[in-house]
């Protein structure tokens, strides 16, 4: 009877290893898949460095029979991803499209260079994709230092994170250029087209600040 037992017990305890070995297993493939590295450490500031605080149901192209949830940091340009047991990062220098199911928001990886020509790897937002081209949006949030009080009766003002306004580009091709959102800019990035251009704005009435206005100008530059 003892030996009974006992042999039933070691069964047990032999079946939950292996069960524990296969779950940690996955975990372990599903983090070599999806990370980069651990998610970057956070800093005490005013503000925050995400487009939304709270982690929302996602979508990762290559991985769609599983719905995770994640957030974007802009400040670093980190998506980060909630494993259940940890929070990873995408590898920004691989190939990832990541979809925010709520509101259909995507985001994918490319490399471009900035206005102020820097070359990056990262996550941009798909504002909107045709066959002929795509609107890409970088959304920017930025980090200020604490300014200590330039005299005894003034305040120190704390370290902040602030967004500030997007960059926005026009991929054509396999080509991402940046899209500006200043009249004189627009003209001076496309000199051969310049009357056209300027003819399109007048006559459509758009605004190079509203998004949407944005999409239409995107769609006459794809065509030039």
């Amino acid at each position: 009877m003892k030996k009974t037992i006992l042999t039933s017990l070691c069964l047990i305890l032999f079946a939950f290893t292996i069960y524990s070995q296969g779950q940690s297993s996955i975990d372990i493939a599903t983090e070599k898949l999806l990370m980069s590295s651990d998610v970057s450490q956070p800093v005490d500031a005013l503000g925050s460095p995400y487009v939304d605080e709270k982690f929302s149901p996602v979508k990762v192209k290559g991985y769609d029979n599983v719905v995770y949830t994640a957030r974007f940091n802009a400040y670093n340009g980190e998506m980060e991803v909630n494993l259940g047991t940890k929070i990873i990062a995408l590898d920004k220098n691989l190939d990832y499209q990541v979809m925010f199911t709520q509101n259909n928001k995507i985001y994918r990886t490319f490399k471009f260079s900035t206005p102020s020509g820097v070359a990056k790897s990262g996550f941009l937002n798909v504002v909107n994709e045709t066959p002929s081209f795509a609107l890409l949006k970088e959304e920017i949030i930025k980090y200020y230092d604490k300014v200590p009080a330039a005299t005894s009766y003034q305040q120190d003002k704390p370290a902040k994170f602030s967004k500030e306004d997007s960059n926005f580009y026009i991929k054509k091709g396999n080509v991402i250029r940046p899209f500006p959102t200043r009249k004189k800019d627009l003209l001076k990035a496309y000199p051969k087209n310049a009357k056209k251009i300027k003819a399109f704005l007048k006559e459509k009435r758009v605004s190079l600040k509203k998004e949407k206005d944005l999409i239409t100008v995107a769609t006459f530059l794809a065509q030039l």
